[in-house]
């Protein structure tokens, strides 16, 4: 559901974007729709990141999930590009999910 709602979004800005120039020539869009759609993929990437941390966070998987978004949320505030945001959260989930399955298993013992 949620691929489907990134193509939508993709699709959607892709048309709105090319619409005037098919329809009209060269007219430029206004900064308000220009900054509509300017929004519109990092809204379908956070919405993709929500719905993916709201269904890892459960069970030994909570930490490492809240881990890799807060890592996101700093690397992001710091500008980092979108493969950096990527591969920072998926080592640091990787990282936190291989330490809490060892403590769970140290301490089970």
């Amino acid at each position: 559901m949620t691929w489907l709602v990134i193509l939508a979004v993709g699709a959607g800005s892709f048309l709105f974007r090319v619409a005037p120039l098919l329809l009209l020539g060269r007219v430029p869009l206004g900064p308000r729709a220009e900054g509509a759609v300017r929004h519109a993929g990092l809204a379908a990437v956070t919405a993709l990141v929500v719905v993916g941390t709201r269904q890892a966070a459960t069970g030994t998987a909570t930490v490492p999930a809240l881990a890799a978004v807060l890592v996101g949320v700093v690397a992001s505030a710091r500008r980092a590009s979108m493969l950096r945001l990527l591969v920072y959260g998926g080592a640091t989930y990787a990282g936190a999910l291989l330490a809490v399955e060892l403590s769970t298993r140290w301490f089970a013992h």
